[in-house]
């Protein structure tokens, strides 16, 4: 989830020429998707068809990693004039990855280029509502587990009026996030019966989502931007969570984000210890840690409960059409 180039990244001019090609024709059909709306052979205040659409076209987003310069934490590598990224997907799912993006920490969001990214994606989303007068609202939302204070969205288009006649339709999305195993969760609390034993897991998939560790360990590894981008991301949530004495690079530490002797494993696993605590906390004083007071030690019911629950894998992303 760190802006790490990796193979899907990297663009050659094929590549380019295939992905305008996607874009241009996901617009001609959401165009004339919306243009039948409006001639009566599509009802447009059917949103479940609009968002199997967007969820079935091909946009581009531009965005830039300027916020990212302004981190104390970022050293400028040589040589690096651009700080542009273009990242090519579906509708819904480029609207799925802003939201996690956009997610916050104590406050200040997990990715620093969250803003800029956010934007354009909703903007780039936006741009497909053709025909529409602004008729649609699209609002994707991530928590990796039920009220956790960890979440963000991102939206397209204007606000639904509150006095108009709202239909919406709600479509599940990946995250990017690794599953978390609900099973094993339901074994691991049933055992042990301590908010802990569910915190590790689930800030260890968070943190694994965002530093996915072998792309995160090529981008440790190089001279380039994306090492800075990534370093500073490392240090900049290690610093809310209390633990960046050990990811900093002084002189007289053993960091693993040395690029001679990098080790990306190592630095999740700091980042998953700091970031357990406030997760244990997270569940224990919201609905969650009630529910299982309530359920106790039977495997059955708590990982039926967990996989409702808990699922950092997952973006609900909720469309909304309105009649003029």
């Amino acid at each position: 989830m760190v802006d790490v180039r990796s193979d899907r990244a990297i663009s050659t001019v094929p590549d380019v020429a295939l992905a305008l090609l996607l874009i241009s024709a996901s617009v001609l059909l959401l165009g004339l998707y919306l243009t039948a709306a409006d001639t009566n052979d599509v009802d447009e205040s059917q949103p479940a068809q609009l968002a199997e659409t967007l969820s079935g076209s091909t946009i581009s987003a531009g965005y830039d990693l300027e916020a990212v310069t302004d981190s104390d934490h970022y050293e400028d590598p040589e040589g690096v004039d651009e700080r542009q990224r273009t990242t090519y997907g579906s509708a819904t799912g480029l609207l799925a990855e802003a939201a996690v993006a956009n997610a916050t920490v104590e406050g200040d969001p997990v990715l620093l280029y969250a803003d800029s990214f956010t934007e354009r994606v909703g903007a780039s989303v936006e741009s497909q509502f053709v025909g529409t007068d602004r008729r649609i609202s699209v609002i994707a939302g991530w928590e990796p587990y039920r009220n956790a204070s960890i979440n963000g969205t991102s939206t397209a288009g204007g606000s639904p009026p509150p006095l108009e006649d709202v239909t919406t339709t709600t479509m599940t999305v990946s995250s990017g996030m690794p599953a978390v195993d609900s099973a094993a969760l339901a074994s691991r609390y049933a055992a042990t019966g301590e908010i802990d034993a569910l915190a590790e897991p689930i800030a260890a998939a968070i943190v694994r989502g965002y530093f996915p560790p072998e792309r995160t360990q090529l981008a440790l590894e190089r001279q380039s931007l994306d090492r800075s981008v990534t370093v500073a991301q490392y240090l900049e949530l290690a610093d809310r969570i209390d633990c960046l004495d050990e990811l900093e690079l002084e002189a007289d530490t053993d960091s693993p984000l040395e690029r001679t002797d990098a080790r990306a494993g190592d630095a999740n696993e700091i980042l998953i210890e700091g970031l357990t605590e406030p997760v244990a906390d997270d569940l224990a004083s919201g609905p969650i840690g009630a529910e299982l007071e309530a359920i106790g030690d039977d495997e059955d019911e708590l990982e039926t409960f967990f996989e409702e629950a808990i699922a950092p894998d997952s973006v609900d992303v909720t469309v909304y059409t309105w009649n003029p």
